[in-house]
């Protein structure tokens, strides 16, 4: 039997028993379901006791919608979740959202979001998350399932890969290569290749240096500074639409 320590609980966790093993382990106190670690069983944490007991708007918990990886099915959780199982093909998926500071080494992967507090510096396997917010030194790639912001002054040495990135206003960002469906530029960006699948935006005193940018459509708003090689491909459009390049409000034309 796995033995809990005190210091591993708080108001926001729970101590489940597994009814196969009897083995205990601490889960998240808003957790629907979970796995033993041990014998690997699904575990049900839901009871009408507790949907008694959050029947009232009021006292119902934040949620947040989640898409299982393996079967694509979505579900609701509640956002303190740490580990839930899909309703659908019965996957553990781990959900736990996680705040780094200071120097850390060990691996960053959930499907929950993942925030870089300012600072920090991480070493490691490929970073992945839903939401990633980034502040600091990454020495890895990041990848992410909805969207990747950068705040501040940031680093990475590795690809960043979402479908839809975000460069905020007064961030200074230098990274080896952008993968994206959207790209917005509010800030200073600096990288080897860019590919925005869908779109490209530059907004007023954006500042974007590229060696090459792979992308479909390209607006530049006025006071934006635009530093690449710049090549569109058809393949990338669905049939029939065009390519092409904006200046402000004026297009400047079609490819």
């Amino acid at each position: 039997m796995h033995f809990i320590h005190l210091k591993d609980l708080n108001k926001k966790t729970q101590i489940v028993c597994c009814p196969f093993c009897g083995n205990t382990q601490t889960e998240s106190k808003w957790a629907l379901s979970t796995f033993c670690k041990k014998c690997g069983h699904y575990i049900g944490l839901a009871s009408k006791k507790e949907d008694h007991l959050f029947s009232s708007v009021f006292l119902l918990p934040k949620t947040r919608e989640l898409t299982c990886p393996y079967c694509n099915h979505s579900q609701k959780i509640y956002a303190e979740a740490i580990s839930v199982g899909c309703s659908h093909c019965g996957a553990y998926l781990y959900v736990e959202n996680l705040y780094v500071k200071g120097k850390i080494k060990r691996k960053l992967s959930t499907l929950g979001d993942i925030q870089f507090g300012h600072g920090s510096e991480y070493s490691g396997p490929a970073v992945q998350g839903r939401k990633i917010w980034v502040r600091g030194i990454i020495h890895a790639s990041i990848k992410a399932l909805e969207e990747i912001e950068f705040s501040s002054k940031c680093m990475v040495k590795g690809i960043v890969h979402s479908p839809r990135v975000v460069i905020n206003r007064f961030c200074s960002v230098k990274v080896k290569e952008i993968i994206s469906r959207e790209l917005i530029v509010k800030g200073v960006v600096e990288c080897e290749k860019l590919i925005a699948r869908d779109f490209l935006k530059i907004e007023s005193f954006g500042h974007l240096t590229t060696e090459k940018i792979l992308t479909n459509r390209l607006v530049a708003e006025p006071f934006s500074h635009l530093e690449a090689e710049f090549k569109t491909y058809s393949s990338l459009c669905p049939q029939g639409q065009k390519n092409f390049v904006e200046l402000g409000e004026e297009r400047l034309f079609w490819i």
